[in-house]
């Protein structure tokens, strides 16, 4: 019993701290650099939905956090899976209707990244940041509301 607890107890404790860093988010980049340079890429191919995902990010910080966790440990799931198990998320479905591809292809981003996926979303409101701080020349906020 005492065993069946303590394993529990860990995997509460590790989920809890799935996305704890300790490394600043200024420093992101820099030590992802591979992974910061195909974040750019896909905001360059997708900058009206880099700008919705930003946006959901910021307001809903939390949501965006669980979405990446989830696309993380469930490597072989589409975005569908997702939605039927969430069906309470609104502005992902909002994203998806316009931007399906885009999704799909941040998902793969984050799988194929999940180190410094992880790294960057320790941080509260790290996607709205990194568009505002590292991709803002490659978007504009004005195109995720068209």
């Amino acid at each position: 019993m005492r065993t069946l607890f303590l394993t529990l107890l860990a995997g509460v404790c590790l989920t809890g701290w799935a996305f704890a860093s300790e490394d600043p988010i200024e420093k992101w980049s820099e030590h992802h650099p591979e992974a910061s340079k195909l974040l750019g890429d896909w905001v360059k191919a997708h900058p009206a939905a880099a700008a919705r995902f930003f946006e959901w990010d910021g307001h809903h910080p939390k949501r965006t956090q669980e979405f990446v966790t989830w696309t993380i440990e469930h490597p072989a799931e589409r975005v569908n899976a997702y939605i039927s198990l969430h069906p309470k998320e609104p502005y992902l479905d909002e994203i998806i209707k316009a931007h399906r591809l885009a999704t799909e292809e941040f998902m793969v981003w984050s799988r194929d990244h999940a180190k410094a996926t992880r790294a960057l979303m320790a941080h509260s409101k790290a996607l709205e940041w990194a568009g505002q701080h590292l991709y803002k020349a490659y978007w504009h906020i004005e195109e995720a509301v068209n």
